[in-house]
């Protein structure tokens, strides 16, 4: 009883597996196609982020450079005198 029992049971799982699809459906991404809408929009993502990234440590550098120069600038007495006759107008 037990033997056909496990021959009817792997009749079954081998009619299924026959029944199955070949290869499962996915999107284009999960699929691996390379040159689909969805892989192009997100290269453009990724692009995207990396310019942003670029563009906010590029105003952390210009904002340190600013500081540096206001700094330099204050800590030299010619440089305020200078500052305050273009301020005043005298040349």
């Amino acid at each position: 009883m037990k033997l056909r029992r496990l021959v009817q049971t792997i009749l079954v799982a081998w009619a299924v597996w026959l029944a199955a699809p070949s290869a499962p459906r996915a999107c284009a991404v999960c699929f691996g196609e390379a040159n689909g809408p969805m892989i192009d929009g997100a290269r453009m993502g990724v692009w995207l982020l990396f310019g942003l990234t670029g563009l906010v440590q590029l105003a952390f550098l210009a904002f340190f450079v600013c500081l540096y120069r206001r700094g330099k600038a204050a800590g030299s007495r010619d440089s305020v005198k200078a500052t305050l006759r273009l301020v005043k107008g005298e040349e």
